[in-house]
């Protein structure tokens, strides 16, 4: 008979739904009074900023709010933007490129 072994990872997998449920349930008046907030200001669009991992949270939240308040989001990720504005495609654009000032942030 062979024993099964349970990996910290398959183990921390196999509490995920519990986990988010714990979460849910502890944040649920607050998502509800954030929710109150946005109907509240009758706003036509919400934007997130975000930069590095924070990012990928800002995604979550820009569907989240899509799907449940019924609002365009717009996620402005400044990774993203960086990658726009030095890749190769952005420099062989039909038009030209306009100098621009050096960044508070360092972006080039």
């Amino acid at each position: 008979m062979q024993a099964t072994v349970q990996t910290n990872m398959s183990r921390e997998i196999d509490e995920i739904p519990e986990a988010a449920a714990r979460l849910l349930d502890r944040l649920a008046k607050d998502f509800a009074a954030t929710g109150a907030a946005l109907r509240a200001e009758d706003s036509t669009f919400v934007v997130t900023a975000a930069c590095g991992l924070s990012d990928h949270a800002a995604m979550s939240l820009k569907y989240s709010i899509e799907l449940s308040a019924k609002l365009p989001s717009l996620r402005f990720g400044f990774h993203s933007l960086q990658s726009t504005v030095s890749s190769p495609t952005w420099s062989r654009a039909p038009f030209p490129r306009q100098p621009r000032a050096p960044s508070p942030l360092g972006l080039r």
